[in-house]
């Protein structure tokens, strides 16, 4: 069974096929944490009690719910630069030859509804995939890369491109990193949803009008 995880006010949740929310520590019958990072390392559970949910037992909706970022708190938080060849066309910037890898300090990751606190006026915004490991791993082989991850979701990679660019070579890590600069959410979507996770597409809108589409991974 396929799961969608929330944190609802600083709880974990389960989401069932009409959005209602459920309080995964009332549902499990206190089996699984209500703190979300803990119940995240419960896969097995949050697949087994969202098979058992039922609509009309449902806490609230999403729609009205005070919704926080699904993972709050990660341990590492690694962003990979440069990796659609449409945005670094736009941006004139050469594609590496190697993954351009970068922090985002977990200090930036807000809920999805969160005002964004702009220090700059050279901010900028990616909607980007988010994939959140769900076990520990190690060398893993290409093949294998799926089987570590937990789940998907989906966020906003907001950049000081001042602060960004202020060095040589650029600070990544800081022009991405200011507070509130990672919105994600609203929830975490397990990855046997897709019929094929290494193929989704992504798209960025504002206030109804599509800025970005961001084509599939494959």
């Amino acid at each position: 069974m396929t799961f969608r995880f929330a944190n609802i006010a600083g709880r974990s949740a389960l989401i069932d096929p009409s959005d209602g929310w459920h309080d995964l520590e009332g549902v499990s019958g206190g089996e699984v944490s209500s703190d979300p990072t803990t119940a995240l390392r419960n896969s097995e559970a949050l697949h087994r009690f969202s098979a058992v949910l039922n609509p009309n037992a449902a806490n609230g909706t999403l729609a009205t719910a005070k919704v926080l970022a699904p993972v709050p708190s990660p341990r590492n938080s690694l962003a990979i630069g440069l990796n659609y060849k449409a945005h670094a066309a736009e941006s004139s910037m050469e594609l590496p030859e190697y993954p351009l890898t970068f922090t985002k300090f977990p200090s930036c990751i807000v809920g999805p509804n969160a005002d964004i606190e702009l220090r700059s006026e050279h901010g900028d915004y990616e909607v980007e995939l988010v994939v959140v490991i769900g076990r520990k791993a190690r060398d893993v082989p290409t093949e294998s890369a799926w089987d570590y991850v937990l789940g998907l979701t989906v966020g906003q990679d907001i950049s000081d491109r001042k602060l960004q660019f202020a060095a040589k070579p650029p600070h990544f890590d800081l022009g991405k990193s200011r507070d509130t600069y990672g919105p994600m959410g609203p929830v975490l979507v397990s990855t046997d949803s897709f019929p094929d996770p290494d193929n989704v597409t992504l798209t960025c809108t504002v206030n109804g009008e599509q800025r970005r589409m961001t084509p599939s991974l494959s």
